[in-house]
């Protein structure tokens, strides 16, 4: 007997399954519940009924089944969401929907001749064999109002409130599991906080108590929002409450809420960067579900997703410090924590049931079959979207095939700018693309990373006459800066495994290594004597600040604590030195003596990032939350002992930018912490998008259940 439904012919007789003609093939006990199911279309078929039946007299558990039903539902490209063929009732057991198997065809009749008399003899027939159809579909439906309808793809734009934007520092768009709910984070001038939309209602509100909030996720039911702020996470009530702590979590990479109530977050239980950790969501101690592979050159785990069924965790592998970092999406299955790596030069995966995950590289939307028993994808990727930010992705997506994204704005034609003593900015032409540009002391000169597919370089580039040298040829390198004299670039290189300091005079042909160490290091500052501050990032203690001679020698502490310290900035005079740290629950920026003796001074208020001194050692321009900050210092003496007396920050250039250095006749050098392009103020909602990717993505090549 042969079954037709949608694209696929099933022959109980021979047991085998067709796609199109060409055979589909599936283990026997596959083919067994399809036999079984389709034999009996629109009848719930108990679970013990098909062991029984299936696996007869052999010894079984509900999982061997729910395997089979998974292979098999992969097999025909079916979501268990919005099912096309099978069905799960609830406690139950599974149905094959009736309206999958097409109407078989009758024979034609035989006729002698087209003949009026015939066409009287037929059309009665016809008309009551189309109403009898009409009535049985209409009976079968008021008999089964639970059954599924398919709805069309849809796809429109929902818009912020007036006046607000998209957080772009990190990921701020979240979906609620089945669809019907979005959470996002938008930023206006008293700030950032989170809201809803609910996409049955036409506006979006605020969750009070979400003040300060980034990096919004959902629970399970939707009922409830999770979030990051103060250095802590918290979760609170959709409707909004008093928001309740779960866990510390000073430098959040993101967040997922598993369906047996728990929260796996991207931070290690220590504080910092690290791997990622469990807590319940009613708080506790957090647990480390996996370490980064720190001999592979991994610096931290983050943006988590969990797969389906509770089978393990997607998440992204960042291999460096910096922007220009290479990443890679690694996989942890339960309850073996079977570690793998799914796919390099990759970020931001999410699984879209029934088999496939989503993801960015080099700013694209992409999409691939993934094969959950293997944790690998099993297609090519396609382009499935518009392109994304690359550092902050914007997009999520819910387990029944909904999706919201925000295309990547056009980004400024220049990421660097002079602000002048006028408060005027005026852009600085560059021949290419720079990330982490350094200024020297004397202001002519700047170094700077140009990046390509595998790798970073290090130039030098006279920003007066734009005339360009190369200081490194190969390898892969980070955050070069310039000596105090500016005869020499310190950055960081590294062949395999951690980043290390090295150094490259001007004038010479090659570099030398300054430290050796199995973590990773950046360079921040070097100061009149020759000494390099620098940031270590240990996994036993996170982020803390050492220096070194640049002629090399042995290292030695400056600021190690529990906390996360990075950013070091030597003043001109050498006798001070800025860096910021999260002690306070979030980044601020400190001074102490350069010496190690005297407490540190607080310079920033409200908080801050990536400190640097002017030419004249009388002010500290840093990264606040609203633009660069400038606060002047006055030191009471000459003693070593003698402390810094700040003033109250002010705003030198409002936005996303980040001080890079002052020339001598005051200029101050930012970089535009991202592309600045137009702020994001809606985003683009599709229902039904399972259909799509189904229609895009190759189907997957599965393994077989056990």
């Amino acid at each position: 007997m042969k079954t037709q439904f949608g694209p696929f012919v099933f022959d109980s007789t021979v047991q085998l399954l067709a796609r199109e003609g060409q055979e589909v093939p599936l283990p026997p006990r596959v083919l067994g519940v399809l036999d079984v199911l389709a034999g009996r279309p629109g009848q719930i078929v108990s679970k013990q009924e098909l062991i029984e039946t299936v696996w007869k007299d052999a010894f079984v558990s509900d999982t061997s089944l729910a395997e089979a039903i998974s292979f098999l539902r992969q097999a025909l490209g079916d979501d268990p969401q919005q099912p096309s063929y099978i069905q799960t009732v609830h406690r139950r057991g599974y149905r094959f929907l009736p309206r999958a198997v097409d109407a078989p065809l009758a024979p034609a009749p035989v006729v002698a001749s087209p003949g009026r008399d015939v066409w009287l003899g037929v059309v009665p027939w016809a008309v009551a064999v189309v109403l009898a159809a009409v009535a049985a579909s209409v009976l079968w439906r008021l008999a089964h109002p639970d059954a599924l309808v398919v709805l069309p793809m849809a796809r429109f734009q929902v818009d912020l409130p007036a006046g607000l934007a998209l957080d772009e520092s990190a990921p701020a768009v979240a979906m609620s599991a089945d669809g019907s709910r979005i959470a996002f984070t938008a930023c206006g001038a008293d700030g950032c906080r989170i809201f809803i939309r609910d996409l049955g209602e036409t506006t979006a509100r605020a969750v009070q108590g979400t003040q300060g909030g980034s990096q919004p996720f959902l629970s399970s039911d939707g009922a409830q929002l999770g979030f990051f702020a103060d250095g802590k996470l918290k979760k609170i009530a959709v409707s909004g409450d008093t928001p309740a702590v779960v866990a510390d979590v000073r430098q959040p990479l993101g967040a997922v809420w598993l369906d047996d109530g728990s929260i796996v977050s991207a931070a290690s239980p220590t504080g910092g960067l690290g791997g990622l950790s469990r807590v319940s969501a009613e708080g506790g101690a957090p647990s480390t579900m996996l370490d980064v592979d720190a001999p592979a050159g991994e610096l931290a785990l983050a943006w988590p997703d969990a797969l389906p069924g509770g089978g393990g965790i997607l998440a992204t592998a960042l291999m460096g410090p910096g922007e220009a970092a290479p990443t890679r999406i690694v996989a942890i299955s339960f309850p073996a924590r079977e570690r793998k790596t799914v796919m390099e030069r990759a970020s931001f995966a999410r699984f879209v049931p029934p088999s496939t995950i989503v993801f960015v590289q080099d700013g694209g939307l992409m999409a691939a079959a993934f094969d959950v028993s293997q944790l690998k994808i099993v297609s090519q990727p396609v382009a499935v979207g518009p392109r994304v930010s690359a550092s902050a992705p914007q997009f999520a997506v819910s387990r029944v095939g909904s999706a919201v994204v925000v295309p990547a704005s056009a980004g400024g034609s220049e990421p660097l700018a002079w602000r002048s003593r006028d408060g005027s900015l005026t852009p600085v032409p560059t021949p290419f693309r720079l990330a982490s540009p350094s200024l020297s002391r004397d202001g002519r000169l700047v170094t700077a990373l140009t990046r390509d597919e595998a790798r970073a370089d290090v130039w030098s580039i006279d920003v007066e006459r734009g005339a360009l040298s190369r200081l490194t040829f190969e390898g892969d390198h980070r955050s070069p800066i310039w000596s105090a004299d500016g005869l020499t670039v310190v950055f960081s290189s590294r062949a395999h495994g951690p980043f290390n300091l090295f150094a490259r005079p001007v004038d010479a042909a090659a570099s030398h290594r300054i430290t050796t160490a199995s973590h990773h290091q950046v360079p921040g500052s070097v100061s009149p004597d020759g000494r390099v501050a620098y940031t270590e990032f240990d996994p036993g203690t996170s982020e803390d600040i050492w220096t070194v001679p640049m002629a090399g020698g042995q290292p030695s502490p400056f600021v190690k604590t529990p906390f996360d310290e990075s950013s070091p900035a030597f003043s001109p005079d050498g006798r001070w030195l800025a860096y910021q740290s999260n002690e306070s629950n979030r980044w601020e920026i400190y001074a102490r003596p350069s010496s190690g003796a005297g407490a540190a001074v607080s310079i920033s208020a409200g908080g801050g990032t990536s400190p640097v001194w002017s030419h004249d050692g009388r002010t500290i321009f840093y990264s606040g939350p609203t633009g660069v900050a400038a606060v002047a210092v006055a030191a009471c003496g000459t003693s070593e002992r003698c402390d810094l007396l700040p003033s109250r920050p002010t705003i030198l250039v409002r936005g996303a930018w980040m001080p890079r250095g002052e020339t001598p006749d005051g200029r101050v050098l930012v970089e535009a912490i991202r592309d600045r392009g137009a702020a994001a103020t809606s985003m683009i909602v599709t229902l039904q998008w399972t259909r799509e990717l189904q229609r895009l993505v190759p189907p997957a090549v599965v393994s077989s259940p056990k």
